[in-house]
């Protein structure tokens, strides 16, 4: 499609002349529904924070991993690039090393994505009615499930989340008004977005139909504008892939071999395990309430917006750009309160309909879509080919919750209009029953609580079991020496919870691979004569216990995490390497050796 022409080029003077109507401004944010939703984030931030302190748990071990990157920040890691790892940093100088401290950071973005969105709602419906569906958003975003469980974890998914808003937002705003700035902040936040995580890649193609699909000065890609924002995300991006490069692409690796050679299965089954996920993670209350209100939707009418609610725009499109644009507002979306009016120009000032924002507004919903489909589709593709975590597509939840939002609040009436509150209260409600009943189920049914209902199964007992092994590293003769293991899992939870101690981390690697971080950069090397501590959860590694002099026991401890669980860990004292293999012990000792032997 040709670019279009820029509307300075062809305004007419009168239109021009009324460019801003008098007493049209900028719909205000701050007010009490603001001040209500803010709030809401307080409360329920304060409660996350209540519940990662008094739950019992500890990290997960991505967590610790994240904690153990901190110390020694980087362009790059194996398997994330660096924002993650430079967030938990700050948390914890801010907040200490604690569990808390840990996931401070994280569990504040949330409530800083609710935020977001409310700007994303005004730009998108620059009404008073469209900053209230915003809030509504914000809302409904803080008690969804989603956020309630993943508000409890230091991972990449907060900052992603909040990335993608604002990226919607700078996008939004780029292509309606073609200024060169906003293209610029827009490469800018989806650089610091891939920063965190690759899946923000995903968003070039929302903003690839939004080039076409979003009215504005001028559309496609013979324009200044996309170009700079793609190098300046590039830009911001370039010192991870210098680091990728540095090491071998190892980041890149590891994301292609999730997605195209997973170890998992697909199929239908998983297929349709991952949309349930999908629609737990919204709400069920909330999917039925958006049918509903989808469905009274067909039958509504209602009075056009006042032109007061409107925003001004100093970029008026010419008559013959609204009228060719009529077409854009889609029949399902002709019997929105106030739409048929707006398609055929009912009801406004000349001024109003042929604002930018006005017409931008138009494909508002679609832009919602282009925010949720494309990435959801890439992640069902996903499940059905090799299977998918349920938070592999977690951002599209926002376009989605807007789009529920703008149901229980639609942003295209007068503000007097009445609203489904019953609905909405349904909604909220539900949302934070359901996360109350996943997070607490564990204090409802005690000890007896099957292991596969508790959703933090997995972050309990790694302190108690650690504190217990604890006086094994003050001994004298251990007190120093590095700590050996051979799985992810125990090298991270080893750092963090022994933190006080501060080891040395290495990986038992005989095959010398690199599926890690630690394989990557923290390998035992195959070096005879070292002397080490070794952390596992088996009672006898034969292979490792094989290939060193001198082994013995110092510890066995089992920690209950529910009635059909259990958390077991051994620590021996390893002395005397001999090699990954008897070639390499023969080639640096030049003689034969002994069997292991226990003291």
């Amino acid at each position: 499609m040709s670019d279009q022409p820029s509307v300075a080029q062809d305004q007419p003077a009168p239109l021009a002349a009324s460019a801003r109507p008098s007493g049209q401004r900028w719909p205000r944010l701050w007010g009490p529904r603001m001040w209500k939703l803010l709030a809401l984030a307080v409360v329920l931030t304060l409660y996350r924070f209540w519940v990662v302190k008094h739950s019992g748990i500890s990290l997960f071990f991505d967590e610790s991993q994240y904690w153990d990157w901190s110390r020694q920040l980087s362009w790059g890691y194996f398997s994330k690039p660096p924002l993650i790892a430079g967030l938990v940093a700050l948390s914890t100088s801010l907040f200490g090393s604690g569990v808390l401290g840990v996931k401070a950071l994280s569990i504040l973005v949330y409530p800083l994505t609710a935020l977001a969105m409310v700007g994303l709602a005004r730009a998108l419906w620059p009404t008073s009615s469209g900053v209230r569906t915003g809030i509504v958003a914000g809302a409904l975003f803080l008690t969804t499930p989603v956020v309630g469980l993943l508000g409890l974890v230091a991972s990449t998914d907060g900052p992603l989340m909040l990335c993608w808003t604002l990226a919607a937002w700078a996008l939004w705003r780029a292509q309606v008004t073609n200024r060169l700035g906003l293209w610029a902040l827009c490469g800018l936040v989806v650089g610091i977005g891939i920063m965190d995580k690759y899946t923000m890649a995903a968003f070039g193609l929302t903003a690839i139909w939004a080039l076409w699909g979003v009215h504005g000065p001028k559309r496609g890609l013979l324009r200044l504008g996309p170009w700079v924002a793609v190098l300046v995300a590039a830009a911001v991006v370039s010192p991870n892939l210098w680091w990728n490069a540095q090491n071998g692409f190892p980041t890149l690796h590891h994301t292609a071999e999730l997605t195209a050679q997973s170890g998992r299965h697909g199929g239908f089954l998983t297929l349709l395990e991952f949309a349930a996920g999908q629609l737990l993670m919204l709400g069920p209350v909330t999917l039925v309430a958006a049918l509903w209100l989808l469905k009274q939707s067909a039958n509504a009418t209602g009075a056009s917006i006042p032109p007061s609610q409107w925003a001004a725009s100093s970029q008026m499109m010419p008559p013959s750009q609204w009228r060719a644009s009529s077409p854009v507002l889609p029949p399902s979306q002709l019997n929105m309160p106030g739409a048929r009016e707006a398609a055929h120009g009912e009801g406004r000032p000349q001024a109003i309909r042929t604002s930018a924002y006005y017409l931008a507004s138009m494909s508002s919903y679609r832009f919602l879509w282009a925010m949720s489909l494309p990435l959801l589709l890439i992640a069902l593709a996903q499940a059905f080919y090799a299977g998918a975590h349920v938070n592999w597509a977690a951002p599209a939840m926002i376009g989605l919750t807007m789009l529920v939002a703008s149901r229980l609040s639609q942003p295209l009436v007068p503000l007097a209009a009445p609203r489904p509150k019953q609905w909405l209260a349904a909604v909220l409600i539900s949302n934070l029953v359901l996360t109350g009943v996943a997070l607490h189920a564990k204090d409802v049914g005690g000890d007896k609580l099957p292991s596969k209902l508790d959703i933090m199964v997995r972050m309990r007992g790694w302190q108690e079991a650690f504190e217990q092994l604890a006086p094994v590293m003050e001994e004298p003769t251990i007190a120093g020496l590095p700590v050996l293991a051979d799985q992810r899992l125990l090298l991270s939870q080893t750092a963090y919870h022994w933190r006080r101690f501060n080891p040395k981390i290495l990986a038992w690697n005989p095959k010398n691979l690199r599926q890690d971080h630690y394989q990557l950069t923290q390998s035992l090397s195959n070096k005879v004569g070292q002397d080490m501590v070794l952390v596992t959860n088996e009672a006898n590694p034969t292979a490792i216990l094989q290939r060193f002099a001198i082994v013995r026991e110092m510890k066995s401890v089992v920690v209950p995490t529910g009635p059909d669980r259990n958390l077991e860990l051994h620590v021996f004292f390893l002395r005397g390497f001999l090699g990954y293999d008897e070639k390499s012990y023969l080639e640096q000792s030049g003689g034969s050796h002994n069997a292991p032997v226990d003291e």
